[in-house]
């Protein structure tokens, strides 16, 4: 999920955080011990032009096998020591504060975060950079739900023709869907190779591209009011009781030829690449993409072609043709996995931070019926509700949700 503050990319100041690692307590039962480190972060801050203060700034450090999570709090802004109890083990590290930025007279709050996975603390001194990034609150289209799991019918048999994505208006203002982008990862959660050329920082990699008609504010889309776009926007309870009536969906995807079932009253998604095939056991993610005004579609897709490499498990190399979007062009992204098997997140984590699912495991049943759904925020006086945005999908979404449709 992401709006971002543009900026000059250069070297920021490095602050040295200093986390002294402490043992829990020692086993009871034989005479070993649990270890301690002494770990300490660098962290690398964005150039932030003008004059800014920063505050509330906070560590969570979570052990990802226990999921023992340690939180602590950097009294001294300009980055001095923090302290905390933890026993070796793998971490993931986020840091989160606020900051008021002034330029030119205009004051605007962000967010500073950042995000390291895969910290093995097993000496006695560790030492792990961590970039820190601006994050804008104030999103504008988002995901509100995402419906990937698809159906099972009376005879348990499964149903996949009625998917679907639920964008909404987060803004204060109206806004207008034409021309908006939905892309679908190329690589998966659950496998990580090192590919190469590693664009991650800089691009999200597809092949599963669709965008919305119109010709500039055709499709407005009031505060507070979404917008529905289906697989097949038809009633699918007249086919499955278990499952949905998306015949009044705003849009649908034009699918591969034998599972497509145009509602000829629904206009269709314009397919720029591949066919959105949604993955079912969600082991993509997916990105919200607004094109900087005058780029035309093709000629920015025949701009931003990618072929990356990778080595199999079986040693042989791989090389694979796909599609780059500039990360600065995405305005939401939400990466999707399941427990048993989760490898990686798949976009910068400027982008999205964690993950969210349906169901624990790649066999696991109980996910059919059930979506992602973003968390509600907060409501203005007249009932609008402002959606959770915080870069980080597993704090902004609610998990095997009851579909809202």
């Amino acid at each position: 999920m992401k709006t971002s503050l543009y900026m000059k990319t250069i070297f920021g100041k490095i602050a040295i955080v200093s986390l002294f690692l402490i043992s829990l307590n020692a086993c009871k039962k034989d005479t070993l011990t649990e270890q301690f480190a002494s770990v300490k972060v660098l962290m690398t801050y964005p150039n932030i032009n003008g004059q800014y203060s920063i505050k509330n700034m906070t560590a969570k450090l979570t052990e990802t096998n226990s999921g023992t999570e340690n939180t602590v709090a950097l009294t001294d802004l300009n980055g001095t020591i923090l302290s905390a109890e933890l026993s070796y083990g793998t971490y993931i590290v986020s840091l989160e504060g606020d900051v008021a930025i002034t330029e030119n007279g205009q004051s605007k709050n962000y967010k500073l975060k950042g995000y390291q996975a895969n910290i093995i603390i097993n000496s006695a001194m560790v030492s792990t950079p961590v970039s820190l990034f601006l994050s804008d609150p104030s999103a504008k289209f988002v995901f509100k739900e995402i419906f990937f799991t698809g159906t099972v019918t009376s005879e348990n048999k499964a149903y996949n023709g009625d998917k679907y994505f639920i964008l909404y208006n987060n803004s204060t203002d109206t806004l207008y869907a034409d021309g908006l982008i939905l892309a679908q990862s190329k690589f998966l959660t659950t496998t990580k190779y090192d590919y190469k050329p590693d664009v991650m920082n800089e691009a999200f990699t597809t092949d599963d591209i669709i965008m919305l008609p119109g010709s500039g504010k055709d499709y407005p889309v009031a505060p507070g009011k979404q917008l529905v776009i289906a697989n097949n926007a038809i009633n699918h309870k007249e086919i499955n009781s278990n499952s949905v009536d998306l015949s009044q969906a705003d849009f649908e995807i034009e699918l591969i030829g034998s599972i497509n079932i145009d509602n000829p009253a629904v206009p269709n998604t314009i397919s720029l690449s591949g066919s959105m095939l949604m993955h079912n056991r969600g082991f993509t993610s997916y990105v919200l993409v607004q094109l900087p005004e005058g780029k035309q579609p093709q000629q920015w897709l025949d701009d931003n072609q990618y072929t990356y490499s990778y080595l199999a498990a079986n040693g042989r190399e791989m090389k694979v043709d796909a599609y780059k979007i500039d990360n600065s062009y995405i305005m939401d992204a939400v990466n999707l996995s399941v427990e048993q098997g989760f490898a990686w997140i798949v976009t910068a984590p400027n982008l999205d931070m964690g993950w969210t699912y349906c169901g624990r495991n790649s066999s696991d049943a109980t996910r059919y019926g059930k979506s992602v759904s973003r968390k509600t925020l907060s409501s203005t006086n007249g009932g609008i509700l402002f959606l959770q945005d915080t870069n980080n999908s597993a704090k902004d979404f609610n998990p095997e949700s009851v579909l809202s449709l």
